[in-house]
């Protein structure tokens, strides 16, 4: 089901949106005014209700379509009581199907209007839907209202989502890691820095580092404190001795503190992280009178260098991929849909209009932003691919199978494709980064079928020394092995975007989700006669 727009219910003002939305949502579906019109009053029926019952409740239009049917879909979900149903009684006369599901004190009532099955709906007309109602115009000062505080609640748990994201990335991390505010008070600190000190952020504020700071050392440490000494630095490092709470031992380590500057230049908060120098402390103390062992003081020092620059380095990368991160899911995808939107709108509405160069350039434009658009996803995915999102279960690998050939309906049905599927066994290892697997590389092979015959994709396997070996095989153009190495690189293509179209990025993924997985991929292949790729993945991966 594909989720087109959403509207949250609480009083006649919403009830008025949702009856908009979902006339233009049955309009854009091709029905006519009068179906238009049914479907609406069915979804202002039960909203109705959801706002008469005091219960906050959402409005989920979408769409769902199979093999068979096509159908747009209004999901109410809000806490009502089991007499608060009267709207549906009406609704579900208007509709062609409903269903009713309940999940604690959540109800879900879902109406579906079945559409034409001719009715084209790809991925791209639903990206040009979701725009339309991103970029509707407001009807009144009200709904421009909810709009922006529905955009600033996405961005709360976007900002919430970024933070839990850098807080795994700290604790993963085997330094103790920190910020401080103007007043030297801790405002965050990594699991790191809490279990070497056993204690928390208010204990760590209220004593001012004096507990686990060594006496000698807490005069110079308590500069690092004072943001009228900081002021004006870029990088403040200083050594002193730490106490370690299990073993009550005081040990040297090196701190550095940089300042973040906020909107108005001056630093808001300041980031802090403490290493572990002591045992180069102790080399330099114990041999420091002897040349060769001077001369190995000197190069761990080079290597602490070394190390800091790499902290710092990895650091910045991390902060610069969040960034990329934010700029590819938004900035970089909302100009090219507007691109591919306004590009279609003036080949299908002025086509007449223009002469062959203009329309040449029309449809120039057209092919590369849906070029750029495969591109910026493909980028999103493989960078999105971590361990950190790795979700191991026992999957069924013939549902998965099952999923990516339907994912890829429209491309099997258009190249006319068979596909031979042997009865598969059950994995462990993440649902999803399977089904993105299995789905590149069927994909592979339809794209790179002969013209002249149907593409033909068997899938079979045979387990063996605690592993499971997925074999793929197809009758396509295949390739001459000598390109083997490179094929399951990044941005690596055989052929000429003219010939076949793609990113390069696709085997990288499977790769990258292979690895994830402990496994092996590889392939054999002859130009002309179809290619083979091999997946080993162990039956019982360690975690």
């Amino acid at each position: 089901m594909h989720e087109l727009a959403r509207v949250t219910l609480e009083n006649e003002m919403d009830l008025i949106l949702a009856h908009k939305r979902s006339m233009k949502l049955a309009e854009l579906a091709g029905l006519s005014l009068s179906a238009q019109t049914t479907f609406a009053t069915a979804v202002s029926e039960v909203s109705r209700n959801a706002i008469d019952s005091g219960k906050r409740g959402s409005l989920i239009l979408s769409v769902e379509s199979d093999l068979r049917e096509k159908f747009i879909v209004a999901c109410l979900k809000n806490e009502q009581q089991n007499n608060a149903r009267e709207g549906l009684e009406h609704a579900k006369k208007l509709v062609n199907k409903y269903k009713v599901s309940t999940n604690g004190p959540e109800t879900s009532i879902e109406l579906f209007y079945t559409i034409s099955p001719a009715f084209r709906i790809d991925i791209q007309k639903l990206d040009e839907w979701r725009s339309l109602f991103r970029n509707e115009p407001s009807i009144s000062p009200y709904e421009e209202l909810k709009r922006k505080n529905e955009q600033l609640q996405e961005l709360s748990e976007k900002v919430q989502k970024s933070e839990d994201q850098y807080k795994v990335l700290t604790n993963s991390l085997p330094l103790m890691i920190f910020s401080l505010d103007d007043h030297g008070q801790l405002l965050y600190a990594n699991d790191w820095l809490l279990h070497y000190t056993g204690q928390n952020l208010n204990s760590l504020n209220n004593s001012k580092w004096k507990t686990i700071v060594h006496a000698d050392d807490y005069d110079a440490f308590c500069l690092l404190l004072q943001n009228d000494i900081t002021r004006g630095a870029t990088t403040i490092k200083i050594q002193a001795r730490l106490m370690n709470k299990s073993t009550s031992d005081y040990l040297w380590h090196q701190i550095s503190l940089s300042p973040l500057n906020g909107d108005k230049e001056e630093p808001s908060y300041r980031i802090g992280f403490m290493v572990d120098i002591h045992a180069q402390k102790t080399v330099e103390e114990t041999l420091k009178d002897n040349y060769e062992l001077k001369q190995a003081e000197k190069k761990l020092k080079d290597n602490q260098h070394t190390l800091e620059q790499y902290i710092e380095e990895l650091n910045r990368s991390n902060q610069e991929l969040q960034q990329f991160a934010f700029v590819a899911s938004h900035d970089l995808q909302e100009p090219v849909r507007k691109l591919l939107f306004y590009s279609d709108y003036l080949l299908n509405n002025y086509q007449t209009s223009f002469d062959e160069k203009s329309l040449h350039f029309l449809n120039s434009i057209q092919g590369a932003s849906r070029r750029m658009r495969s591109l910026i996803q493909d980028l999103l995915l493989f960078s999105q691919i971590n361990k950190e999102q790795i979700q191991f279960q026992e999957v069924d690998l013939n549902t998965v199978a099952t999923d990516a050939c339907q994912d890829l309906e429209m491309a099997i049905e258009e190249k006319n494709a068979a596909l031979n599927i042997q009865s598969l066994p059950k994995l462990y290892c993440d649902e999803r980064m399977m089904r993105q697997l299995f789905g590149n590389i069927i994909s592979n092979s339809l794209k790179y079928s002969k013209d002249a015959l149907a593409p033909q994709i068997d899938i079979s396997y045979k387990q063996e020394n605690g592993h499971i070996e997925l074999i793929f095989r197809d009758n396509g153009i295949g390739f001459d092995e000598k390109y083997l190495p490179k094929m399951f690189t990044l941005f690596q293509r055989l052929h000429t975007r003219q010939t076949y179209e793609g990113t390069g990025l696709g085997l990288a993924i499977c790769r990258k989700i292979v690895e994830m997985h402990q496994g092996k991929i590889w392939a054999t292949s002859e130009e002309g006669l179809g290619a083979t790729f091999f997946i080993s993945l162990p039956t019982h991966p360690i975690i």
